[in-house]
């Protein structure tokens, strides 16, 4: 009996094109364009991924002139560009110490001509670039990450259709374009705004908007038809120590700002944001209860001022299905303590009710009379509370005190875990 000789299976040469597609598009584009040594199955397969990544993988790490190392990563750019065959659905484009825009406008207006989706800019350590005018002629584009760069929309620009998220990091752009870039981005879900805006009013048109995350310097942000508008993060990037908020006085956006998001389920913001909304009024209570509110998180609160304690009061006695919440106490001595020890004396805590209350965050306490008073709050008020986390700012023997006051004070939880960092 003749036995067949042993044939090696080779595996790699059979797998399925989808298959090898998803192979190439978790490897780097370097390391993409060696596998063409492979086989014949795999020989040039990379051209036709739809995802063109070009970073600094692409650039020897040992190159340290920095202008032979552009000239070679756009000798490489461009050569992608020329093998590339069929269409291109996302593309990135992530280097420091890229000089000039050519080779970037030739890119964008590449990826204009194959229909791209999915676009992330971001360039480091250049003259501010402005971005082509065949970028707003991406039609097709569903997502958009800038940084650094400045945009001015052309006259031609009738608006993204088909936009669903919007982030904009360290960008040069003036309120009325960027305002004018929202709304005319009708089905825009995720907007993110990291840039050095200044003005008096920052206006949010996007009727299907779910997401919104803001670092800016703006002094009122107003949503107008944001019904599914689930979470807002808004914070300053503000040294408060130095910059103090100017407020206009009986002009109280308090309630403006929330009974525009019906919808909201989670909520970051910082005191320099609580200022400008409250505008120097105190609220005990919002006028309609945020009964959507599952996560509160508060950061550079001065709990001894009765503003900010103000504020944090308002916005608990207004979330009654609240679920989680993280405070960030800003540690700033105040010299006269009265105004917030009046201000405790007249509360009444009767009509605050944490039933949903589950997880709390403290972080930086010192231990001072607003501080544990709001503690003694959350553990009487909060039934279903099983975790509490203090972070303290102060020494040992401090700590020490701050334990044995805690110890004191009553739970409405009997399976709460209060757990106090070193």
């Amino acid at each position: 009996m003749e036995i067949a000789p042993f044939q090696p299976v080779d595996m790699i040469s059979d797998l399925p094109d989808d298959v090898i597609e998803i192979v190439l598009m978790c490897l780097t584009m370097r390391d993409a364009a060696k596998t063409s040594i492979l086989s014949k199955q795999w020989r040039y397969k990379w051209v036709k991924l739809p995802q063109l990544i070009f970073d600094d993988t692409l650039l020897q790490k040992s190159e340290r002139n920095l202008e032979l190392a552009r000239m070679k990563f756009v000798g490489i750019l461009y050569q992608v560009l020329l093998l590339h065959q069929g269409p291109i659905t996302k593309s990135s484009l992530i280097i420091p110490n890229l000089r000039g825009g050519s080779e970037i406008d030739h890119l964008i207006y590449i990826l204009w001509k194959n229909g791209v989706e999915e676009f992330t800019l971001k360039i480091k350590n250049m003259e501010e670039y402005k971005l082509p005018s065949s970028l707003f002629m991406c039609l097709h584009l569903k997502h958009l990450n800038l940084s650094c760069c400045l945009i001015s929309l052309p006259p031609s620009f009738k608006g993204f259709n088909k936009l669903i998220r919007l982030e904009l990091h360290d960008v040069t752009i003036d309120p009325e374009v960027l305002g004018s870039l929202i709304s005319s981005s009708p089905l825009l879900e995720h907007l993110v705004l990291h840039v050095p805006i200044g003005v008096d009013s920052l206006k949010i048109d996007a009727p299907r908007l779910k997401l919104f995350e803001l670092e800016c310097y703006p002094t009122h942000v107003c949503f107008k038809k944001s019904p599914f508008l689930a979470i807002v993060s808004e914070t300053s990037g503000i040294d408060l120590y130095e910059d103090e908020v100017i407020m206009e006085d009986g002009n109280c956006k308090f309630v403006e700002f929330f009974d525009s998001l019906p919808a909201l389920q989670q909520l970051c913001i910082d005191s320099y944001f609580m200022k400008i909304l409250a505008a120097g009024q105190l609220q005990t209570r919002l006028p309609v209860s945020l009964i959507h509110l599952k996560i509160l998180k508060l950061f550079e609160i001065c709990l001894d001022s009765p503003d900010d304690l103000s504020y944090v009061l308002c916005l608990i006695r207004s979330s009654p299905n609240l679920q989680k919440l993280n405070l960030e106490i800003l540690d700033r001595a105040i010299a006269d303590s009265s105004p917030v020890l009046e201000f405790l004396e007249v509360q009444d805590y009767s009509d605050v009710f944490l039933n949903q209350l589950q997880k709390v965050k403290l972080e930086y306490i010192s231990g001072t009379v607003p501080e544990m008073t709001l503690i003694k709050l959350l553990l009487e008020k909060s039934p279903k509370l099983h975790r509490m986390v203090i972070w303290p700012i102060v020494i040992c023997d401090e700590r020490l005190g701050i334990l044995e006051e805690l110890n004191k004070f009553g739970r409405a939880s009997p399976n709460v875990k209060i757990i106090f960092k070193a």
